[in-house]
């Protein structure tokens, strides 16, 4: 749902304006963004990457279960952007500005902050290093909103709940459930989530419910990178076809734990 909805250049923007507190003209989007410089190393697969008018890049990801890997996730996601961001024989001070964010459904440092902002500095003095990186990890179960923007708290808030407080007057939240609505009523969704039921009905009447995370969010990204390419009436087969879903895994770079192509 959340890399659907961030499909949308206008809405992509607003999200960004509001996690990060200041103007974006505008913005070209990539939903389920692939990372694979070397098909013999693990890829990354992102729920949308961004590029504004300046040429800055961010990365936005929503994570719903702490596998307890973000601080090195984080650091794979910056590293891919920079290798795709220089074009050979570049020079190094072309890389653009980046932002890799993490949209958390807990608290990933347990510390109680709505908003944990990183940028590399000097362990000496404190002086920035000036590499033109930021990773920030949102938390929507903060406990600190005397110390953040009250927009954002509100949109984090909304993220967790699903729905806007009473009497809240704020337009760009009544915008991104109102583009939510139109998503689940949509026929072609509908039809993925219906797709995704199935597979999930098939998991518990194995006996496999339990711990199959990881698999359920490969579904998930499985059947978002199909749509984005086209293919949303073939995802229909993913719950008949062993052979075919796992060559749709391999199509699409959908990789595991283990840099295989993950066969569920």
């Amino acid at each position: 749902m959340f890399a659907t909805v961030m499909m949308d250049p206008e809405i992509c923007r607003l999200t960004l304006e509001r996690i990060l507190g200041f103007p974006i003209r505008e913005v070209r989007v990539d939903t389920e963004h692939a990372f694979t410089v070397n098909p013999d190393y693990r890829g990354v697969r992102l729920d949308a990457r961004a590029d504004d008018d300046v040429g800055t890049v961010y990365t936005v990801e929503m994570q719903v279960s702490d596998e307890r890997n973000l601080p090195k996730r984080s650091r794979c996601y910056q590293s891919q952007i920079d290798v795709e961001s220089l074009m050979p024989r570049a020079k190094f001070s072309d890389l653009p500005e980046s932002y890799v964010i993490f949209i958390c459904l807990f608290d990933p440092f347990g510390r109680g902050r709505y908003c944990y902002t990183y940028r590399e500095t000097c362990a000496e003095d404190g002086e920035l290093l000036g590499d033109g990186t930021c990773k920030i990890f949102l938390n929507v179960k903060g406990e600190n909103p005397e110390e953040v923007p009250g927009e954002l708290v509100d949109f984090l808030h909304y993220v967790e709940k699903a729905e806007l407080p009473q009497g809240l007057d704020d337009d760009f939240l009544r915008r991104l459930r109102e583009k939510i609505g139109q998503i689940k009523h949509d026929r072609k969704m509908e039809g993925q989530y219906m797709t995704f039921g199935e597979l999930l009905d098939e998991e518990r009447k194995e006996g496999h419910a339990e711990g199959r995370a990881e698999e359920r969010n490969l579904f998930l990204t499985l059947i978002n990178a199909m749509t984005a390419d086209g293919r949303a009436a073939d995802i229909s087969r993913l719950a008949k076809d062993v052979g075919f879903m796992e060559e749709m895994f391999t199509h699409y770079h959908i990789i595991g734990e283990t840099g295989d192509a993950k066969k569920v």
